[in-house]
C-alpha cells in the first residue's frame, strides 16, 4: 500500500502552525497565513519591488507509513514563468523553520522556475532521508515568494503548477 503523504504549510513564530494544504492551494500576499482567498493582496509598487509573505511547505507522512522508505524529495515546475512580466517567484530550503517574512528572504533563493522535472530542486539537503514511520514531518522545508516589480501588470496573476515529487520503496 502507498504512503499517505501530505503537503503541510507552515504560518506565524517557531515552531509554526502547519496546515494541511488539501485543496492543494496556496496564495501569495501580504499576510502570513495559510488563507487562499483574495484578502491582503500584494499591491504593485509605483517603483521597486515589494514581496509577498514567504510559504513555508513541508512533506508529512500520514497515518500510512511507506512498506519500505521515501527518498528523494524534491520540487519543480514547468520551467516558464506563467505569472507575467514583473513577477517573480524565489525558491529555496531550510533544514528547520524560520517565520516567514514579506521582505527579501534570509534564505537563499533562486529563481524557481529554473527547476523543472530534470533538474528539480532537492527537498533533502539539510534533512536527508530515508524517511519512514507514520505521522512524521520529512525533509527539508520548501520556502517560496513572489517578488512583485512596479513593471507588473495590475490585477491578479494566473495559477502556476508546482511539483512536490518523492521515490518510495
Amino acid at each position: 500500500m502507498a504512503a499517505n503523504v501530505d503537503i503541510r504549510e507552515f504560518n506565524g513564530v517557531a515552531p509554526g502552525t502547519p496546515t494541511t494544504k488539501t485543496s492543494g492551494r496556496i496564495r501569495y500576499k501580504d499576510a502570513d497565513d495559510a488563507n487562499v482567498d483574495l484578502n491582503n493582496p500584494i499591491v504593485r509598487p509605483g517603483a521597486g519591488s515589494v514581496y509577498s509573505y514567504e510559504k513555508v511547505l513541508r512533506l508529512r507522512i500520514g497515518a500510512t507509513g511507506p512498506t519500505g522508505s521515501l527518498t528523494n524529495p524534491r520540487a519543480f515546475g514547468d520551467g516558464a514563468n506563467g505569472y507575467g512580466t514583473g513577477i517573480t517567484l524565489e525558491a529555496g530550503v531550510n533544514g528547520s523553520y524560520v517565520q516567514p517574512v514579506n521582505t527579501n528572504s534570509a534564505i537563499a533563493t533562486v529563481d524557481f522556475f529554473t527547476y523543472n522535472s530534470g533538474s528539480p530542486l532537492a527537498l533533502d539537503a539539510n534533512n536527508p532521508g530515508p524517511y519512514s514511520g507514520t505521522n512524521v514531518d520529512i525533509a527539508d522545508f520548501l520556502y517560496l515568494q513572489s517578488e512583485v516589480a512596479s513593471t507588473a501588470s495590475p490585477g491578479l496573476t494566473g495559477a502556476e503548477t508546482i511539483t512536490i515529487a518523492f521515490d518510495e520503496t
